[in-house]
């Protein structure tokens, strides 16, 4: 390939220098690859909750490493897509932002959500909310300041809470549970991926997101301990792919090149459509189910489907 050919992450010297130090390129010669709810009592805040089931959907922990990538976006659409193939689904906000609601409500928002329901140790099952084509959600909730920081120091402790949480849920009529989490490192994000079998990375095809990929990889490794020998893996999405601009199609061949199989071979395209979707409080898989982004969505989901079975 000559130098004019050549991406321009690759023809600029100091930058080639300083993504191998971060590790984002490997050296020629290495061989590696709203309104308030109810008033919530201060004591019990996590109580007894009931309802285990010996069988359990397959987990999937949707991440980003910053805010702004499409996140809530992709997880809304992909619980979609799976429930349009016929599978049952629900979907589960972990983040305070509570935006998750947004997309999948069939009907008008409420205040109540997980995060409310815990604190007066309620069972999840009393906030459960159906969503477009019969999926079923879990929204976060809105909190006051004071009720949030209870529950995010009180109650947000390793696993414990949000598998008990789940356990009031009926497992037996979920095929997949989506964890849509907060971004950047968080106790959410974690408890989320210790849980998943499967952990997606949603990043954009720009400079920015190929530099956090290795502080991303060593933070989610960490995370899932030693369920990483037994999930499916940790994958990278690109979101909002634009075919058009050169950055991105460069981005695309280095975090292939970085990230070799581990790149989820569906792109999600730029299209429009996703945020008038957003703005008319559907999913894009509702508004235009022929539009580019619907598409990749349902390639997507057949990809995780095919990837965990």
């Amino acid at each position: 390939m000559n130098a004019e050919k050549r991406p321009w992450w690759r023809r600029v010297s100091w930058i080639n220098a300083c993504l191998r130090f971060l590790g984002v390129l490997k050296n020629p010669e290495s061989t590696s690859s709203a309104p308030e709810p109810n008033p919530i009592p201060e004591q019990g805040l996590q109580g007894k909750m009931l309802g285990k089931s010996s069988k359990r959907s397959k987990r999937i922990a949707i991440v980003s490493p910053k805010g702004g990538v499409g996140k809530t976006t992709v997880t809304a659409n992909l619980s979609e897509a799976l429930a349009g193939r016929g599978r049952r689904v629900c979907a589960v906000d972990l983040d305070a932002q509570n935006a998750l609601q947004f997309h999948l409500s069939a009907d008008a928002v409420s205040p109540e959500g997980l995060a409310s329901a815990t604190l007066r140790s309620e069972p999840w099952s009393e906030v459960v909310r159906q969503g477009v084509d019969g999926l079923r959600f879990l929204p976060y909730g809105f909190l006051s300041e004071h009720h949030r920081e209870r529950f995010e120091h009180a109650v947000v402790d390793g696993t414990s809470w949000l598998a008990e949480g789940l356990a009031t849920v009926d497992q037996k009529q979920t095929d997949y549970t989506l964890f849509d989490t907060p971004p950047g490192p968080s106790a959410f994000q974690r408890a989320a991926v210790e849980m998943a079998d499967l952990v997606i990375v949603v990043v954009l095809p720009d400079a920015a997101s190929f530099i956090t990929v290795p502080t991303v990889e060593r933070g989610i490794e960490t995370y899932a301990g030693e369920a990483a020998q037994r999930y499916a893996g940790l994958y990278f999405l690109l979101n909002r792919m634009n075919e058009g601009r050169v950055l991105c199609r460069d981005v695309r061949a280095m975090l292939g090149e970085r990230l070799g199989d581990r790149l989820v071979p569906e792109a999600i395209r730029f299209d429009a459509a996703a945020e008038e979707a957003l703005a008319a409080q559907q999913t894009v898989m509702a508004y235009e189910p022929d539009g580019k982004a619907a598409t990749d969505f349902d390639a997507l989901a057949a990809w995780v489907e095919k990837t965990l079975k």
